[in-house]
């Protein structure tokens, strides 16, 4: 839960500011698993609400496509977002409102950006081998003990026979 009080900016004049600085470790939001999270958030008050704005970095807890081995891979967040004032209701569109004494709780803002943030095909490596077609070990850690085997189009079946006799 990434819980920020925001009290100061609840009756305040629309334009003041407040820049909050995030340095958090190891944080659980849901399914989504980060190492850290850090960066400043500029806090803007606007009529309706306080406009939250900043760039955030963290590292996501994923599988890489490959190897379906997990790791955590980097992640910028370009976060901005209205936070809703007391009393209003949370929306899909607003997912995040101050309470009365002016926490607020950005846990699914966050959540949001960070599996935008993420690549569509993961992967853990650049020289990931991957998996073997064949019995699906892990190339990353070793050979596999299973027989190479390149499928063969049926219709050149007859030119393999032929290479056959000639041996």
């Amino acid at each position: 839960m990434v819980r920020l009080n925001l009290i100061s900016l609840i009756h305040a004049e629309v334009g003041q500011q407040e820049t909050i600085t995030l340095d958090l470790s190891t944080l659980k939001i849901d399914d989504l698993h980060l190492a850290y999270l850090r960066g400043d958030l500029q806090l803007t008050r606007v009529a309706d609400g306080v406009l939250a704005a900043g760039n955030l970095e963290t590292s996501v807890k994923t599988e890489c496509t490959r190897c379906l081995e997990t790791f955590f891979e980097p992640v910028a967040l370009e976060l901005e977002d209205v936070i809703d004032l007391p009393g209003a209701d949370v929306t899909v569109e607003r997912p995040v409102r101050m309470s009365k004494d002016g926490w607020a709780d950005f846990s699914p803002l966050i959540r949001e950006y960070a599996w935008l943030g993420l690549l569509i095909n993961p992967i853990c490596s650049p020289d990931c081998r991957g998996l073997c077609p064949q019995c699906g070990g892990n190339l990353n850690r070793g050979e596999c003990a299973c027989e190479a085997v390149e499928p063969i189009d049926p219709r050149w079946e007859t030119l393999r026979s032929l290479l056959d006799e000639r041996a």
